[in-house]
Protein backbone atom coordinates (compact mmCIF):
# COMPACT_ATOMS: atom_id res chain seq x y z
CA UNK A 1 0.00 0.00 0.00
CA UNK A 2 1.83 3.10 -0.98
CA UNK A 3 0.46 5.45 2.21
CA UNK A 4 1.86 8.40 2.88
CA UNK A 5 0.47 11.34 5.76
CA UNK A 6 0.61 15.23 4.45
CA UNK A 7 -1.17 18.28 6.06
CA UNK A 8 -4.86 18.61 5.62
CA UNK A 9 -5.51 21.45 2.97
CA UNK A 10 -8.95 22.87 1.73
CA UNK A 11 -9.47 20.49 -1.26
CA UNK A 12 -9.77 18.06 1.54
CA UNK A 13 -13.06 18.81 3.28
CA UNK A 14 -15.08 17.21 1.17
CA UNK A 15 -12.97 13.56 1.36
CA UNK A 16 -12.87 13.96 5.22
CA UNK A 17 -16.48 14.74 5.60
CA UNK A 18 -17.20 11.77 3.84
CA UNK A 19 -15.01 9.67 5.89
CA UNK A 20 -16.31 10.92 9.29
CA UNK A 21 -20.12 10.17 7.87
CA UNK A 22 -18.76 6.40 7.57
CA UNK A 23 -16.53 6.21 10.21
CA UNK A 24 -17.92 7.82 13.51
CA UNK A 25 -20.75 6.24 15.80
CA UNK A 26 -21.07 9.93 17.50
CA UNK A 27 -22.45 12.81 16.16
CA UNK A 28 -18.78 14.01 14.39
CA UNK A 29 -20.50 12.00 11.53
CA UNK A 30 -23.11 14.56 10.77
CA UNK A 31 -21.56 16.61 7.10
CA UNK A 32 -22.49 20.07 8.48
CA UNK A 33 -20.85 19.41 12.15
CA UNK A 34 -17.74 17.86 10.58
CA UNK A 35 -17.45 20.04 7.49
CA UNK A 36 -17.77 23.40 9.57
CA UNK A 37 -14.82 22.42 12.18
CA UNK A 38 -12.74 21.31 9.48
CA UNK A 39 -12.97 24.57 7.70
CA UNK A 40 -12.51 26.65 10.92
CA UNK A 41 -9.83 24.84 11.96
CA UNK A 42 -8.16 25.23 8.41
CA UNK A 43 -8.70 28.89 9.13
CA UNK A 44 -7.43 29.18 12.29
CA UNK A 45 -4.52 27.13 12.77
CA UNK A 46 -3.37 24.28 10.19
CA UNK A 47 -0.33 22.86 11.79
CA UNK A 48 -1.30 19.80 13.33
CA UNK A 49 -4.24 18.70 10.76
CA UNK A 50 -3.34 15.52 9.12
CA UNK A 51 -4.50 13.13 6.22
CA UNK A 52 -3.51 10.12 5.44
CA UNK A 53 -3.36 9.37 1.26
CA UNK A 54 -3.83 5.96 -0.83
CA UNK A 55 -2.94 6.06 -3.69
CA UNK A 56 -4.01 9.63 -4.46
CA UNK A 57 -7.16 9.67 -2.45
CA UNK A 58 -7.59 10.37 0.98
CA UNK A 59 -8.30 7.80 2.95
CA UNK A 60 -7.63 9.27 7.14
CA UNK A 61 -7.55 12.27 9.16
CA UNK A 62 -6.37 13.92 12.30
CA UNK A 63 -7.51 17.30 13.67
CA UNK A 64 -4.86 17.95 16.57
CA UNK A 65 -3.72 20.89 18.08
CA UNK A 66 -1.07 22.33 20.10
CA UNK A 67 -1.62 25.19 22.34
CA UNK A 68 0.94 26.22 25.78
CA UNK A 69 2.34 23.03 27.12
CA UNK A 70 -0.05 20.18 25.40
CA UNK A 71 -1.15 18.64 22.29
CA UNK A 72 -4.38 17.28 21.95
CA UNK A 73 -6.41 15.33 19.59
CA UNK A 74 -9.91 16.68 18.34
CA UNK A 75 -10.79 13.50 15.91
CA UNK A 76 -9.31 10.91 14.45
CA UNK A 77 -11.12 8.64 11.70
CA UNK A 78 -10.14 6.53 8.79
CA UNK A 79 -12.66 5.29 5.86
CA UNK A 80 -13.76 1.54 6.96
CA UNK A 81 -11.98 -0.16 3.49
CA UNK A 82 -8.72 0.95 5.50
CA UNK A 83 -9.56 -0.08 9.00
CA UNK A 84 -6.37 -2.16 10.57
CA UNK A 85 -4.08 -1.50 8.88
CA UNK A 86 -2.03 0.83 11.38
CA UNK A 87 -3.20 4.28 9.40
CA UNK A 88 -4.70 5.93 12.82
CA UNK A 89 -1.20 5.14 14.72
CA UNK A 90 0.61 6.98 11.76
CA UNK A 91 -2.03 9.78 11.85
CA UNK A 92 -1.50 10.14 15.54
CA UNK A 93 2.02 9.99 15.67
CA UNK A 94 2.31 13.00 12.76
CA UNK A 95 0.39 15.52 15.68
CA UNK A 96 3.18 13.99 18.38
CA UNK A 97 5.82 15.02 15.87
CA UNK A 98 4.80 18.76 15.92
CA UNK A 99 4.59 18.23 19.35
CA UNK A 100 7.94 17.20 20.26
CA UNK A 101 9.57 19.97 17.95
CA UNK A 102 7.53 22.37 19.61
CA UNK A 103 9.07 21.13 23.32
CA UNK A 104 5.37 19.67 24.34
CA UNK A 105 5.78 16.45 26.38
CA UNK A 106 1.59 15.24 26.49
CA UNK A 107 -1.09 14.72 24.09
CA UNK A 108 -4.41 14.40 25.79
CA UNK A 109 -7.96 13.83 24.05
CA UNK A 110 -11.33 12.87 25.23
CA UNK A 111 -13.38 9.86 23.55
CA UNK A 112 -16.77 7.91 23.98
CA UNK A 113 -16.11 4.79 21.82
CA UNK A 114 -12.24 4.69 20.79
CA UNK A 115 -10.43 4.06 24.14
CA UNK A 116 -8.90 0.64 23.63
CA UNK A 117 -7.69 2.44 19.98
CA UNK A 118 -5.83 5.56 22.63
CA UNK A 119 -4.83 2.37 25.14
CA UNK A 120 -2.95 0.76 22.33
CA UNK A 121 -1.25 3.41 21.53
CA UNK A 122 0.57 4.37 24.67
CA UNK A 123 -2.40 6.66 25.97
CA UNK A 124 -3.64 6.12 29.78
CA UNK A 125 -7.12 6.90 31.10
CA UNK A 126 -6.95 9.66 33.36
CA UNK A 127 -10.78 10.50 34.03
CA UNK A 128 -13.79 9.66 33.43
CA UNK A 129 -16.82 12.47 33.21
CA UNK A 130 -19.47 9.65 33.35
CA UNK A 131 -23.11 10.08 31.67
CA UNK A 132 -26.39 7.57 32.23
CA UNK A 133 -29.61 6.68 30.82
CA UNK A 134 -32.82 5.58 31.32
CA UNK A 135 -34.96 3.84 28.44
CA UNK A 136 -38.60 5.26 29.22
CA UNK A 137 -39.37 2.58 26.15
CA UNK A 138 -40.28 -1.27 27.26
CA UNK A 139 -40.69 -0.21 31.25
CA UNK A 140 -43.60 0.67 33.15
CA UNK A 141 -42.82 4.56 33.72
CA UNK A 142 -45.23 6.24 36.28
CA UNK A 143 -45.18 9.09 38.40
CA UNK A 144 -43.67 8.57 42.28
CA UNK A 145 -46.36 7.82 44.93
CA UNK A 146 -47.14 10.55 47.22
CA UNK A 147 -45.85 13.20 44.36
CA UNK A 148 -47.58 16.84 42.42
CA UNK A 149 -45.56 18.09 39.59
CA UNK A 150 -45.90 21.10 37.61
CA UNK A 151 -44.34 23.16 35.23
CA UNK A 152 -41.95 26.16 36.44
CA UNK A 153 -43.50 29.50 35.40
CA UNK A 154 -41.51 32.89 35.61
CA UNK A 155 -43.62 34.24 38.52
CA UNK A 156 -42.24 30.86 40.68
CA UNK A 157 -38.81 31.79 40.73
CA UNK A 158 -38.29 34.35 42.73
CA UNK A 159 -39.89 32.75 45.68
CA UNK A 160 -37.29 29.91 45.47
CA UNK A 161 -34.26 32.11 46.50
CA UNK A 162 -34.95 31.04 50.31
CA UNK A 163 -35.11 27.98 49.24
CA UNK A 164 -31.65 27.50 47.62
CA UNK A 165 -29.78 30.10 48.22
CA UNK A 166 -28.43 33.11 46.25
CA UNK A 167 -25.36 31.22 44.72
CA UNK A 168 -28.02 27.79 44.29
CA UNK A 169 -30.67 29.96 42.33
CA UNK A 170 -28.19 31.71 40.41
CA UNK A 171 -27.03 28.39 39.12
CA UNK A 172 -30.81 27.20 38.75
CA UNK A 173 -31.77 30.37 37.01
CA UNK A 174 -29.26 29.79 34.29
CA UNK A 175 -30.80 26.16 33.59
CA UNK A 176 -34.14 27.51 33.73
CA UNK A 177 -34.06 30.24 31.49
CA UNK A 178 -32.77 28.37 28.66
CA UNK A 179 -35.78 25.88 29.13
CA UNK A 180 -38.20 29.14 29.17
CA UNK A 181 -36.97 29.74 25.88
CA UNK A 182 -36.55 26.45 24.18
CA UNK A 183 -38.71 24.24 26.29
CA UNK A 184 -40.56 25.86 29.24
CA UNK A 185 -42.28 22.52 30.09
CA UNK A 186 -39.67 20.76 31.30
CA UNK A 187 -38.48 23.36 33.71
CA UNK A 188 -40.77 21.16 36.52
CA UNK A 189 -41.24 21.57 40.37
CA UNK A 190 -42.26 18.73 42.57
CA UNK A 191 -44.32 19.00 45.73
CA UNK A 192 -45.56 16.68 48.37
CA UNK A 193 -49.47 16.03 48.37
CA UNK A 194 -49.10 18.55 50.91
CA UNK A 195 -47.57 21.32 49.31
CA UNK A 196 -44.21 20.85 50.62
CA UNK A 197 -41.23 21.70 47.58
CA UNK A 198 -39.30 18.49 47.16
CA UNK A 199 -37.09 19.79 44.74
CA UNK A 200 -36.97 21.37 41.32
CA UNK A 201 -35.45 19.90 38.11
CA UNK A 202 -35.12 21.59 34.25
CA UNK A 203 -34.37 19.18 31.39
CA UNK A 204 -33.85 19.95 27.31
CA UNK A 205 -34.60 18.04 24.21
CA UNK A 206 -31.26 17.12 22.91
CA UNK A 207 -31.12 19.05 19.70
CA UNK A 208 -29.32 16.05 17.66
CA UNK A 209 -31.02 13.09 19.04
CA UNK A 210 -34.47 14.16 19.34
CA UNK A 211 -35.55 11.08 21.39
CA UNK A 212 -33.16 12.48 24.03
CA UNK A 213 -34.04 14.83 26.86
CA UNK A 214 -31.37 15.51 29.21
CA UNK A 215 -31.35 16.66 32.84
CA UNK A 216 -29.47 20.05 32.85
CA UNK A 217 -30.07 21.11 36.53
CA UNK A 218 -32.04 19.32 39.80
CA UNK A 219 -32.07 20.60 43.06
CA UNK A 220 -33.76 19.04 46.02
CA UNK A 221 -34.43 20.15 49.55
CA UNK A 222 -33.45 16.57 51.17
CA UNK A 223 -31.03 14.02 49.73
CA UNK A 224 -33.58 11.08 49.82
CA UNK A 225 -35.85 12.94 47.93
CA UNK A 226 -33.65 12.96 44.50
CA UNK A 227 -34.89 9.77 43.13
CA UNK A 228 -38.45 10.86 43.27
CA UNK A 229 -37.60 14.36 41.27
CA UNK A 230 -35.76 12.46 38.79
CA UNK A 231 -38.34 9.86 38.45
CA UNK A 232 -41.01 12.64 37.83
CA UNK A 233 -38.74 14.16 35.52
CA UNK A 234 -39.00 10.76 33.99
CA UNK A 235 -42.10 10.64 33.62
CA UNK A 236 -42.65 13.96 32.01
CA UNK A 237 -40.11 12.79 29.09
CA UNK A 238 -42.15 9.64 28.91
CA UNK A 239 -45.23 11.48 28.56
CA UNK A 240 -44.25 13.26 25.56
CA UNK A 241 -42.86 10.65 24.18
CA UNK A 242 -39.07 10.58 24.15
CA UNK A 243 -37.36 7.17 24.61
CA UNK A 244 -34.17 8.05 26.96
CA UNK A 245 -33.68 10.40 29.82
CA UNK A 246 -30.00 11.13 30.28
CA UNK A 247 -27.93 12.41 33.45
CA UNK A 248 -24.63 13.59 33.93
CA UNK A 249 -22.60 12.28 36.87
CA UNK A 250 -22.37 13.28 39.57
CA UNK A 251 -25.89 14.19 40.43
CA UNK A 252 -26.73 15.38 43.73
CA UNK A 253 -28.24 12.77 46.03
CA UNK A 254 -27.59 9.79 44.31
CA UNK A 255 -25.18 7.43 42.81
CA UNK A 256 -23.90 4.98 39.56
CA UNK A 257 -24.32 2.34 42.10
CA UNK A 258 -28.37 3.38 43.02
CA UNK A 259 -28.75 4.48 39.40
CA UNK A 260 -27.88 1.17 37.98
CA UNK A 261 -29.90 -0.86 40.41
CA UNK A 262 -32.97 1.73 39.06
CA UNK A 263 -32.30 0.01 35.29
CA UNK A 264 -29.68 3.01 34.40
CA UNK A 265 -26.94 2.66 31.99
CA UNK A 266 -23.54 3.95 31.15
CA UNK A 267 -24.83 6.44 28.23
CA UNK A 268 -23.14 5.49 24.17
CA UNK A 269 -25.88 7.28 22.56
CA UNK A 270 -24.72 9.26 19.49
CA UNK A 271 -25.08 12.84 20.87
CA UNK A 272 -24.72 11.81 24.24
CA UNK A 273 -22.16 9.63 26.52
CA UNK A 274 -19.33 8.66 28.90
CA UNK A 275 -16.33 10.56 27.78
CA UNK A 276 -12.84 8.97 28.94
CA UNK A 277 -10.22 11.62 28.99
CA UNK A 278 -6.45 10.25 27.76
CA UNK A 279 -3.33 10.89 28.56
CA UNK A 280 0.00 10.43 27.24
CA UNK A 281 3.08 11.37 28.33
CA UNK A 282 5.69 11.60 24.80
Amino acid sequence: MNLRIRQMRPSDVVAVVRIANQAFLETARLGWLMGRRAVDRLVEDRECLFVAEAGGEVVGFVVGGCSGDRATIGWIAVHPDYWGRGIGGMLLGAVEEVARRKGIGVVETGTPFARSFYEKHGFRCVGVDRCMVLELVGRAISLPEGVRVRTLMLDDIGSLIELMGEDEWLRFSRAFFSAYEDDPEKAIMVTSKEGTTLGVAVGENDRTYGELVTLTYMFVGREGDAMKVLDSMAYLASSRGHRWLGVRLPLEGTSQEELEGRGWEDAKLPSFWTRYRMRKEI
